[in-house]
């Protein structure tokens, strides 16, 4: 068995090298917080950007790529009055292998992989990425559907657990997690998040319910094709910043509301132990 730590690396070296990619081998030179041992948020807003300007994280106003369509909007007041942000699904070209091998194919690509090396050796990840890598991942991938928003069912302890997530025009990112008792779908639970730049990895509020999250649903109900849809309106306040936060704008968010509608959200199966997936 793979050690965990390893694991993680792996993930983090090939998300630094399909975020170069996207960038088509933009090669800017490193900051100076970088090359005096910056954080790894640095490393990870520099990425973020670099697929921002090569149109990989697109706005969540942005025009839809190929692939995508919109799965639902939570319309939230997060402080800045009220955003839409809106829930993607997008379906991998069957192609993208080939895609990918022609972009590997250039000197950009060669250059995006150099890049990405130079990012985690920074990081101090002690792991170096290859096309392999990527290949291995990207060709897994092709013709997939990923959603932004799911139900997920965790058979063991009965229960359905709901992310919607949303991007804004701004960059901001909502992520609302609801949960529900499987059989009679009676909810047990609630969580908020807000990041206000997508690319920033420990910039956000987070609270769970009870005192600070708050939601009301008007309607929850499986579909006849499997899917779930749902409705309803949330709440919260005074949402505490993560603890390794560095450029929010306060230490709490003081208060956020909102609703959601959804029609059709995916289901998806926990796999249980033992099994795979």
């Amino acid at each position: 068995m793979i050690p965990l730590h390893t694991q993680m690396q792996k993930t983090l070296g090939l998300a630094v090298l399909a975020v170069a990619l996207a960038g088509c081998g933009k090669a800017d030179d490193a900051s100076a917080n970088a090359d005096s041992g910056s954080s790894m948020q640095a490393i990870v807003d520099e990425a973020a950007q670099d697929a921002a300007d090569a149109g990989a994280l697109p706005d969540g106003d942005a025009p839809l790529k190929e692939g995508q369509s919109v799965q639902g909007t939570l319309q939230a007041d997060v402080g800045n009055g009220m955003q839409a942000f809106r829930s993607l699904s997008t379906k991998v070209a069957d192609d993208i292998g080939e895609q990918l091998d022609e972009k590997l194919g250039r000197s950009e690509g060669q250059e995006a992989i150099a890049d990405a090396n130079k990012k985690l050796e920074k990081l101090g990840t002690g792991m170096q990425v290859d096309a392999g890598d990527v290949r291995e991942i990207v060709g897994d991938m092709a013709g997939k559907t990923f959603h932004d928003s799911q139900v997920l069912h965790v058979d063991i302890i009965k229960s359905l657990q709901v992310t919607l997530k949303g991007t804004a025009g701004d960059g901001g990112n909502l992520d609302l997690g609801i949960t529900f008792d499987d059989q009679s779908l009676a909810m047990t639970g609630s969580s908020l998040n807000y990041r206000p730049k997508a690319n920033a990895m420990f910039d956000f509020y987070e609270g769970k319910g009870g005192e600070q999250v708050t939601v009301t649903i008007d309607r929850f109900e499986r579909n006849a094709d499997g899917t779930y849809a749902i409705a309803g309106s949330f709440s919260a306040k005074d949402l505490p910043a993560s603890s390794m936060a560095k450029k929010l704008p306060a230490k709490t968010l003081p208060s956020a509301s909102g609703t959601f509608a959804f029609d059709a959200l995916p289901l998806k199966e926990m796999p249980k132990f033992g099994k795979g997936g």
